[in-house]
C-alpha cells in the first residue's frame, strides 16, 4: 500500500489529502506501485480514493502543473524485486565484506530500469509483469542480455529462466517498447561466435533495439571460490572491436545508425584511439562507459575555447582512474593556453582496493587516494570527480572530509562531464 508521507503546498490536493492517508486508486484504477501511479495520474482531472482511519474517501482535483507534490513512504510504492541469478561475472559477488550494506543488494526490478536507468535481466518477470510492461508502455527498458543463445545465457547466469530472452525481447518489440541492451563480455563464454550471433539476433529487432553496449567483465581481486574468468588482452580487445564495429558499420549502412558500441575500456586496453564524438549518435549508452571519453574531450575543449584568458596563479591536484591516463594530459595542455598561471598535478590512482584490473574513475576509493597521495605536495586544492562519491562518501565509506584531514588539503568535487570539469578548474583559478 502507498502511504502518503508529505504534501507540498503547491499540490492540487493540498488541504484535502493528509499525511498517513493510503492511496487506493486513481480515476477508478487500482494503484499497485509507482508505475500505475505515473500512468494514471497523467490525466488532468484526477479522482483519488484513499483510506483514512479505516474509511474510504474520494477527493478530486485538477492538475494543471504536471506535478502533484505528493511523497510516499517508499519510492516504488511496493517492495523491490531482487535478482535471482548467480551470474559468473556479478560484480557484487566480488566485493569485500566491509563496505556499506546497500552495496550488497542485488536489484533486478524492471521498474527501476524506467525510473533510474538500471539494467535488468528479465529473469524474474511473471506473465503479469510482461503484460504490464506492454500495456503501460514501460519504455525505454534497459536489458542485460549478455547472450541471445539460451544455453549460453543459462550457463552464464545460472538460472533456467534466462533461456527465453529472445522471446521476451520480441514480445516487447512488438509492443513498441524501446530496448537498450547490454552485453557484459566474458572470455570463453559469450565472445567469438556467440557474440556474433547475439549481434545478429539483436539487429533483427531494430528499431525496437536502438542501441547495444558491449563492455568487458570487471574483475576485482576478491574472486576466491568464484568462476575462473580472465581479462581480455590488448590483442583480444582489438579483435572484439573489429567484430563489433564491423556489425555497427553494416547497421549504419542499412539503418543510418550503428546500434552496436564497445565501451571505452576496449579502446584503452587495445591501445587504440577512441572514435570521434559523432560516432556515438545520441550517446544512449554513455552511462555504460560508451563514448564517455569522446564526450569528455569534445565538451572540455568546447568549454575551454570559450574561456577568457586569466593569468592568476593557482596550483591544483586532479585525481582520476587509470583509464584517463592518455586523455587528461592533452586536455590540461589545452586549458593552459587560457589559464597560463595554472599548475596541475595529475594523479592517476591505482585501484589497490578492488585490484589493478579495475581502472574506471567511479570505483576509486578514499583509502586508495589517501594511501597514494599521503605526504605529496598537493597545491591549493584537491579536485575529486563526483562519480567517485555518493552522499559525499566513497565506496569504502571514507568521506571527503576524511580525505581532507588525512592529506591536509582542501578538496572540491567536480562534475564528470567535460564542460563541468573545465568550468570547475576555471573557477578555482579565477577565485584563487
Amino acid at each position: 500500500m502507498a502511504y502518503i508521507t508529505d504534501i507540498s503546498k503547491t499540490s492540487p490536493f493540498y488541504g484535502k489529502l493528509k499525511k498517513g492517508d493510503v492511496l487506493i486508486s486513481v480515476n477508478g484504477k487500482k494503484i499497485n506501485d509507482v508505475l500505475d501511479y505515473m500512468y494514471h495520474t497523467a490525466a488532468e482531472k484526477l479522482s483519488f480514493c484513499i483510506i483514512r482511519g479505516g474509511k474510504e474517501y474520494v477527493f478530486s482535483a485538477v492538475n494543471k502543473t504536471g506535478s502533484l507534490g505528493l511523497t510516499f513512504d517508499s519510492f516504488l510504492m511496493d517492495t523491490h524485486k531482487s535478482c535471482k541469478n548467480k551470474c559468473v561475472f556479478c560484480f557484487i559477488d566480488q566485493l569485500p565484506t566491509d563496505m556499506r550494506e546497500t552495496m550488497y543488494y542485488k536489484d533486478d526490478d524492471f521498474r527501476l530500469s524506467l525510473l533510474q536507468g538500471n539494467y535488468v535481466t528479465l529473469t524474474n518477470l511473471s506473465q503479469e509483469d510482461v503484460d504490464r510492461i506492454c500495456s503501460l508502455r514501460v519504455s525505454p527498458l534497459n536489458v542485460s542480455v549478455h547472450a541471445t543463445d539460451g544455453d549460453v545465457r543459462v550457463k552464464m547466469m545460472k538460472n533456467p529462466n534466462a533461456r527465453n530472452i529472445m522471446q521476451l525481447l520480441s514480445r516487447f518489440a512488438e509492443a513498441g517498447i524501446n530496448l537498450r541492451c547490454q552485453i557484459v563480455l566474458c572470455k570463453g563464454f559469450n565472445d567469438g561466435d556467440v557474440l556474433k550471433k547475439s549481434l545478429e539476433d539483436l539487429k533483427s529487432l531494430y528499431p525496437a533495439v536502438s542501441s547495444v553496449s558491449i563492455v568487458p567483465v570487471g574483475l576485482t581481486k576478491f574472486r576466491d571460490g568464484l568462476e575462473p574468468l580472465e581479462t581480455f588482452s590488448p590483442e583480444e580487445c582489438a579483435a572484439v572491436l573489429e567484430t563489433v564495429n564491423a556489425a555497427g558499420d553494416r547497421c549504419e549502412e542499412e539503418y543510418g545508425t550503428r546500434i552496436f558500441y564497445c565501451s571505452d575500456e576496449f579502446y584503452v586496453t587495445a591501445r587504440l584511439p577512441v572514435p570521434s564524438y559523432d560516432f556515438y549518435g545520441e550517446f544512449e549508452q554513455i552511462e555504460n562507459g560508451v563514448g564517455m571519453l569522446s564526450s569528455y574531450i569534445e565538451e572540455f575543449d568546447a568549454a575551454v575555447d570559450g574561456f577568457d584568458v586569466c593569468k592568476k596563479e593557482c596550483r591544483i591536484s586532479f585525481i582520476s582512474g587509470m583509464i584517463l591516463k592518455t586523455t587528461l594530459p592533452e586536455r590540461f595542455g589545452k586549458i593552459a593556453e587560457k589559464l597560463p598561471g595554472l599548475s596541475v598535478d595529475l594523479h592517476f590512482i591505482r585501484n589497490d582496493f578492488f585490484g589493478e584490473k579495475i581502472t574506471v574513475t567511479g570505483l576509486i576509493t578514499g583509502s586508495d587516494i589517501i594511501a597514494q597521495l599521503k605526504n605529496k605536495p598537493l597545491g591549493d586544492v584537491l579536485v575529486i570527480p563526483e562519480v567517485m562519491l555518493r552522499d559525499d562518501r566513497f565506496l569504502d565509506d571514507v568521506s571527503v572530509a576524511d580525505v581532507e584531514k588525512a592529506l591536509g588539503v582542501r578538496a572540491v568535487t567536480m562534475p564528470c562531464d567535460g564542460a563541468g570539469s573545465a568550468e570547475t578548474i576555471r573557477n578555482l583559478v579565477v577565485n584563487s
